[in-house]
């Protein structure tokens, strides 16, 4: 076991893979006929939920396709680093490559790592969230010394069969239980977290988390025995549980931090509503939140890395800035935390 100072972890750099085709939103409401069909003008999504496209990825494409140079980007990042330092590998897609092994091994290997530890572990779009705090507990408890968290999600399965069933004509009720899945789009990320060093007051400070299992049937993506998609999302009840869980926790994690804001906010990214609710809670300014919705739709377990590297190519946030977090899947999970950029 290396025994390293229990101190704070940070992420020392992050990488994104982003497919290079864009479907807009239009696109599909054209294609499942939404004016005919479910009395909605083709440019619903748009303006309702505030998102005119997103990236697809060619079909075929697995999750580790998206994943690797998602990472190889995020070591690239690091001139001069011993990536034999990395001793942990995660992946944390919502989907693998297949059963087994852990598409954390595929990954591994084509970097050429060979970090004592690699598996996969999943939480819907929360997986991310959970996986850095799994990565920063190892390293500052001596398990490891760095790792590396990636995922590759590809829900625009989920999109092709909700589109292939609203094309056929469904009753109104089933659409809105549906069309949510519109919504999504494709995407890789990584992050490599590690050890601060002596006198650098970045890093992680909190992880503050919720879990309500009695609203698991709100959104499901799972395969028939046939393989074919059967996926549900109830985007009223989800949203409100996202709006109502964060507001509810809000004023804890900022007393956990001893802050009274954040200079940034990284958020969940479902829909233009619950980024205005989320811009609207105590310590949070809209003009502070980070936006990726409008073109790259909700990339599930991928928007917290794609969102903090559009934070730091933007290069707005200065060392010291206050980052906070909230994040949500479906399970239904929500949790929020602090970062000292």
């Amino acid at each position: 076991m290396y025994q390293l100072q229990k101190t704070k972890n940070k992420i020392h750099s992050t990488g994104i893979h982003l497919p290079a085709k864009i479907v807009r939103s239009e696109e599909l409401f054209e294609e499942i006929h939404s004016e005919v069909n479910y009395g909605m003008p083709i440019n619903w999504m748009t303006e309702k939920m505030g998102i005119e496209e997103r990236r697809v990825a060619p079909s075929g494409v697995l999750p580790s396709e998206l994943a690797i140079p998602a990472a190889r980007m995020a070591l690239d990042e690091l001139i001069g680093f011993d990536s034999q330092v990395i001793d942990l590998v995660i992946f944390c897609g919502i989907e693998r490559d297949q059963p087994e092994p852990a598409t954390a091994h595929i990954i591994q290997h084509e970097l050429g790592l060979n970090a004592r530890y690699a598996f996969d572990m999943a939480n819907a779009c929360f997986g991310f969230i959970d996986a850095m705090q799994v990565a920063d507990t190892y390293i500052a408890s001596g398990i490891a010394r760095y790792a590396l968290v990636v995922t590759g999600e590809i829900p625009s399965k989920v999109l092709r069969a909700a589109v292939d069933v609203l094309k056929r004509g469904v009753d109104i009720k089933t659409a809105r239980n549906i069309i949510g899945a519109l919504s999504v789009g494709d995407a890789g990320g990584a992050v490599i977290i590690g050890p601060v060093e002596k006198g650098d007051n970045s890093g992680f400070e909190l992880f503050n988390t919720n879990t309500f299992s009695h609203l698991a049937d709100k959104c499901i993506y799972k395969k028939r025995e046939d393989g074919s998609i059967n996926g549900y999302m109830d985007m009223g009840q989800i949203t409100n549980a996202f709006i109502k869980g964060h507001h509810g926790l809000i004023d804890d994690t900022l007393m956990q931090l001893g802050w009274s804001e954040f200079d940034w906010v990284l958020s969940h990214q479902m829909g233009q509503k619950p980024f205005d609710r989320i811009s609207n809670m105590n310590g949070v300014s809209p003009k502070k939140m980070v936006k990726t919705l409008d073109k790259l739709g909700n990339i599930t377990s991928a928007t917290f890395p794609v969102n903090f590297k559009k934070l730091n190519k933007d290069g707005h946030a200065i060392k010291g800035d206050r980052i906070g977090g909230c994040f949500a899947g479906s399970g239904f999970v929500f949790g929020q935390f602090g970062y000292t950029y």
